[in-house]
């Protein structure tokens, strides 16, 4: 019986390390965009996993009313604005994974990121984040994973052990050393 629920918390446990490790996201865009949002990252993240940045979705947007932004101390104007999905990880402790997945604005004109109050007057970019999501998700694989093996190990260890155990009282019934009761 043992055996049988340590095979299926075992069984249990490598299907949601598959479920939940495996990513079907590609890489739309790279070159000056991407290197720029990965260095960001990096500063900003003290846990960012290098390599793990993945940009979806890429669009540009041609503005028809020029947009001025702040870049330092000078001020942009802007008139063209890519648009992506970033997905990224950060891995703090070894154990605690996070799933990032954020917009990612850049003027290309003026190689400038651009926050989401920059452009949140543009229509274009309103579809934008209504047509793609943003989230934040803990990766639950490795946790479960250390907690399974602090409750299976010791299962399967008793289990391992109360079968070897030594019993005085069972060998002393095989080798008839213990005399019957007395009435």
């Amino acid at each position: 019986m043992v055996k049988k629920i340590t095979a299926l918390l075992s069984a249990v446990a490598i299907a949601f390390f598959f479920v939940f490790g495996v990513s079907h996201a590609e890489t739309v865009t790279s070159g000056k965009m991407f290197k720029t949002f990965n260095s960001q990252y990096k500063q900003a993240n003290y846990d960012y996993k290098s390599g793990s940045l993945k940009l979806e979705d890429a669009k540009t947007f041609k503005l028809d009313k020029p947009i001025k932004v702040k870049n330092g101390n000078d001020e942009v104007q802007v008139t063209t604005v890519q648009a992506a999905v970033a997905h990224f990880k950060t891995m703090r402790d070894g154990i605690f994974f996070k799933d990032w997945k954020d917009y990612a604005y850049y003027a290309p004109d003026a190689g400038v990121v651009l926050t989401e109050g920059d452009v949140m007057n543009i229509p274009a970019i309103k579809a934008y984040e209504k047509a793609h999501s943003t989230s934040v998700r803990l990766e639950l694989g490795p946790i479960s994973g250390f907690l399974a093996l602090i409750i299976i190990v010791p299962i399967i260890a008793a289990f391992v052990l109360s079968r070897r155990g030594y019993s005085s009282l069972e060998f002393k019934l095989n080798n008839n050393l213990i005399e019957p009761a007395k009435k």
